[in-house]
């Protein structure tokens, strides 16, 4: 009989527990927050296919990308915030509009709606989701050529190193609001790229949006963010050559190991 009570009031126990008690990161479910960056060549998807390809299969991956919005309207936004609240979400990555980080170094509205934006999306999917881990998708600047155009809009930066520095300054401060706020350094693996002589195209002609490989590079990046593998030598590599991939997980291993804290 006391077998029997002890029994019944485990199970009782059991019944209050949280669905989950920490998040499995092992198969988990993904929320990307972002706009066309993400969207572009559907990232989630590249994402997906590399995680897999590590033996990391996502048990989901769903994306809220309207084009152009910032985290301050994705905080405002309810069908943003109806998917954060409904999703069960193991890991949520965040990604700003491709210009407000920047326009935060010189305008105070811009750099106070970029903070609130992410702050507030913080505060959010941990009330909703409180063993999420939470990714700040860092972006990149426009291509050199976008500054040889004359009206290239300076109060982004005066070139594409200016305009990275102020995207990572500004990342960082916004990742620093709140505890255990990841960045996912994926402009500074494409400024690296750039670096090189031999550097691949990882703009889209508009000189701002991703090319494929841009993308895979992002994903990566965001991959290795989440789960720190020691390589990143993934067989997934879409519709690039063997060579290409290999380079951009190079690339990638080299960023996320030189970011993280020692």
């Amino acid at each position: 009989m006391k077998a029997r009570l002890h029994f019944l009031l485990l199970m009782v126990f059991a019944s209050l527990l949280p669905f989950k008690t920490m998040a499995d990161f092992s198969a988990p479910r993904i929320l990307f927050i972002s706009n066309s960056y993400t969207s572009v060549n559907n990232l989630p998807q590249i994402f997906h296919d590399i995680a897999a390809c590590a033996g990391h299969p996502p048990a989901a991956i769903e994306s809220v990308t309207p084009g152009g919005a910032t985290l301050h309207k994705h905080l405002n936004s309810q069908g943003t915030l109806k998917q954060i609240d409904e999703g069960n979400w193991d890991i949520v990555v965040l990604q700003a509009q491709s210009q407000e980080a920047a326009f935060s170094e010189q305008l105070p509205n811009a750099r106070a709606n970029f903070l609130q934006g992410a702050a507030g999306l913080y505060d959010r999917i941990k009330t909703a989701n409180p063993h999420a881990k939470i990714i700040l998708y860092q972006t990149w600047a426009r291509h050199a050529d976008y500054w040889s155009d004359p009206k290239a809009d300076r109060s982004l930066g005066t070139n594409p190193a200016d305009m990275q520095a102020r995207i990572r300054k500004w990342h960082q401060i916004a990742a620093a609001q709140k505890t255990g706020f990841q960045i996912a350094p994926v402009g500074d693996a494409w400024e690296m790229n750039y670096k090189n002589p031999e550097a691949i195209r990882l703009h889209a002609g508009d000189n701002s949006h991703p090319a494929y490989a841009g993308s895979y590079l992002a994903a990566l990046v965001i991959y290795g963010t989440i789960y720190h593998p020691p390589d990143l030598d993934v067989a997934c590599h879409g519709n690039l050559t063997t060579n290409e991939a290999i380079y951009l997980q190079t690339l990638a291993s080299q960023t996320i190991h030189k970011s993280s804290p020692p």
